[in-house]
């Protein structure tokens, strides 16, 4: 009898193990699929995300060359009439209606602002930026003065790029516009190795002493928007974010310098 039970015994104390190493097993099983789950999602968001960002570059390749094809147009448009716009002109002259002839002309000097391309460089993204917004800034009655070099910025990903510079734009032309003189600065170029782009506007009053920390409001137009995506960028590519007034004038500066991991 005692032999029985301590067989039985025995047999469950294997079916025990067994049990046991049975469920350790499936733990570890599941573990891994849990696992292999968790790198299919973290593949296909990373996927996702990379197919996102080839999305918003061709889109924006594409509206570059959408641009591009809309100015040549015009340009051709006008070099065809340009025959026809003089004739017209000195038939006013040789009439003696000079104010309409200079009424005449103005209209032509008008179009021909409206179309006015301030960049015409290899940096396409660039071009595309600075023409787009200036323009329309110059539309809107601000005066323009732009000194830019043609630099690739090809260690930057284009769409924080797009980002950097029309968060910079968009913020000194809206300020420049609420502004008494309505100037707008801008100045890209290469210094030791640094890239360096300085956006400068005009200001009626100090916006520093009124707005320290450059947040977001009603009160001060345009500063403050962005900012914190700005320094983001600049400090991703091993930049930094100079902020600061001068000669009534507002001035963010941002320098960038890649270095390769």
């Amino acid at each position: 009898m005692y032999i029985v039970l301590v067989a039985i015994m025995i047999v469950q104390g294997i079916l025990l193990m067994k049990g046991a190493n049975k469920r350790r097993a499936d733990r570890i099983k599941y573990e891994d699929q849990d696992r292999a789950l968790a790198r299919a999602v973290a593949d296909n968001l990373d996927l996702n995300k990379r197919l996102s960002d080839i999305k918003y570059d061709y889109d924006r390749q594409q509206e570059i060359a959408d641009e591009i094809q809309r100015t040549q147009q015009q340009i051709g448009l006008l070099k065809h009439d340009m025959k026809n716009h003089t004739l017209v002109i000195l038939s006013y002259l040789e009439e003696d209606k000079t104010e309409e002839a200079k009424r005449y002309a103005g209209e032509i000097l008008d179009k021909l602002n409206r179309m006015y391309t301030y960049v015409n460089i290899g940096n396409s993204l660039l071009s595309y930026i600075l023409n787009s917004k200036l323009s329309l800034a110059k539309e809107q009655g601000v005066e323009i003065k732009a000194e830019i070099e043609n630099l690739p910025f090809s260690y930057m990903d284009s769409v924080d790029f797009s980002s950097l510079l029309n968060n910079m734009l968009d913020n000194a032309v809206c300020a420049a516009l609420h502004s008494r003189r309505k100037k707008l600065e801008v100045n890209i170029a290469s210094k030791k190795g640094i890239d360096v782009i300085t956006v400068r506007n005009s200001i009626d009053g100090s916006v520093l002493d009124k707005n320290p920390e450059l947040k977001s409001s009603k009160e001060e137009p345009g500063h403050g928007y962005g900012i914190k995506q700005i320094k983001t960028i600049a400090e991703k590519y091993n930049g930094n974010v100079d902020i600061y007034e001068n000669k009534e004038m507002f001035i963010i500066s941002v320098m960038l310098l890649f270095v390769p991991i």
